[in-house]
């Protein structure tokens, strides 16, 4: 039986025959409330939309702010998502436009959706522009709200709040939009979570290298004081020095050859000397005398100028 059939009764006495249980919520009658969930008639209204403005019992007491009733619907199985047929709104929309801050955030923390769009594209945030709710509209922004969804006809909350003339609710939202759009640019979700840029370990060089040798390089540093030594040694074989030859790589390799020389320079043990042998096509490094077992020969790296005792191969400090 619709509205327009029942001649001769008022809105209010329809909702108190027909629609109890929407009544209670309107009204926050606990007591009656109770009574009637506790009736297996009245308990299987808890989703039946009313034929005014289609509603669930937790739609009315969403708008009218029964924080009560809103906690006992859905103790008793209601959903903070549920949606009207009609116009595909959520309590939390309801909420939200008649401007009620405390249910509207219990229903958030309960698991409603923030951003759930109604039939016109809206969220819970355009209703609360639209109603000039500062409350409601910091409620859902805290909750993480996104400011710049935009409903069907392109409108943002701000313009919303703007074009009913709450300036105060347009600059919040003015506000909270131009930082969630500056968040997402810099790598931040609308959450406050961190997104970590890719590359280079995140901005941080690795523990092998410091600050200063971040260039990405394949190549290692030439020595340049060995270097020096070989240029030295090259300019005495060629100069007049010649006869310092043994001098000079005494001096620059004392340590090093003490392990294989005596005390007054000259090499002891089983190991052959080396001798330099001048050619024309340049300088090479030459055994002079008979070469020593394999496993204990002694080779010299040109560039470093070190004997290194290896076994048949060449040894690079």
């Amino acid at each position: 039986m619709s509205v327009a059939g029942e001649c001769g009764f008022s809105s209010e006495e329809v909702l108190n025959v027909r629609f109890p249980l929407h009544r209670a919520c309107r009204d926050g009658d606990m007591p009656a409330l109770h009574a009637l969930l506790h009736s297996d008639t009245h308990r299987a209204e808890l989703l039946t939309e009313d034929s005014f403005y289609g509603w669930t019992p937790i739609h009315w007491a969403a708008h009218f702010g029964r924080l009560e009733c809103v906690m006992q619907l859905v103790q008793v199985g209601c959903g903070v998502n549920s949606l009207t047929s009609r116009f595909a709104q959520t309590p939390a929309h309801i909420a939200a436009f008649g401007g009620h801050p405390q249910c509207l955030m219990w229903l958030l923390q309960a698991g409603a959706d923030l951003n759930r769009q109604d039939y016109v594209g809206e969220t819970p945030l355009h209703k609360a522009a639209r109603a000039g709710s500062v409350e409601c509209i910091n409620a859902l922004l805290i909750q993480g709200a996104k400011a710049d969804l935009r409903n069907a006809s392109g409108l943002t909350g701000a313009d919303l709040a703007h074009a009913q003339g709450f300036s105060e609710c347009a600059r919040l939202l003015s506000n909270a939009q131009n930082q969630q759009q500056l968040g997402r640019f810099n790598g931040f979700s609308t959450n406050n979570s961190v997104e970590r840029p890719r590359g280079f370990s995140n901005g941080i060089p690795s523990r092998k290298r410091s600050f200063g040798c971040t260039e990405s390089s394949q190549f290692k540093k030439a020595r340049t004081g060995d270097l020096d030594l070989q240029m030295r040694l090259m300019s005495g074989m060629n100069g007049s020095g010649g006869e310092n030859l043994m001098d000079t790589v005494r001096a620059e390799l004392g340590p090093a050859l003490s392990s294989t020389t005596g005390g007054n320079g000259s090499i002891t043990g089983s190991f052959a000397p080396i001798g330099l042998v001048e050619q024309d096509e340049g300088l090479r490094m030459e055994d002079s005398s008979t070469s020593a077992p394999k496993e204990m020969e002694i080779f010299t790296v040109a560039a470093m100028q070190i004997p290194c005792r290896c076994t048949n191969s060449y040894a690079y400090l």
